[in-house]
C-alpha cells in the first residue's frame, strides 16, 4: 500500500509514513494489521510443514576406550621396535 500524499511505499509497522510523516488512515492501518496476521499464519504453517524444532538435542559423545587403547599399544611396539634396531646397528 502506498501513501496518499507522497505515493511511496508505506512501512510494514508504525502509522505514519516514512518519508513525508503523513499519518495513515484506518483503512490502512487495518490492512497493515490483516496482513502482518497473514503473514504471522503463512510463517507457522511453513514451520509446521517443515518440522521446525526449536529445542536443541543433546547427545553424550562416545568413548571408544579400546580402540584408544589398541593404538596407545600399537605406538609403544613401534617406537619399541625402533629402539631396538638403532641399538642392533650401532
Amino acid at each position: 500500500m502506498n501513501c496518499k500524499r507522497c505515493g511511496k511505499p508505506l512501512p510494514n509497522e508504525g502509522v505514519a509514513c516514512k518519508f513525508c510523516g503523513m499519518l495513515m488512515s484506518q483503512d490502512q492501518i487495518n490492512f497493515q494489521k490483516k496482513m502482518a496476521v497473514d503473514e504471522n499464519k503463512r510463517i507457522q504453517l511453513l514451520s509446521e510443514k517443515y518440522g521446525a524444532n526449536t529445542t536443541p538435542e543433546y547427545r553424550k559423545p562416545k568413548e571408544n576406550k579400546l580402540l584408544g587403547a589398541i593404538i596407545i599399544i600399537v605406538i609403544l611396539l613401534v617406537l619399541i621396535t625402533v629402539a631396538i634396531v638403532v641399538n642392533i646397528i650401532r
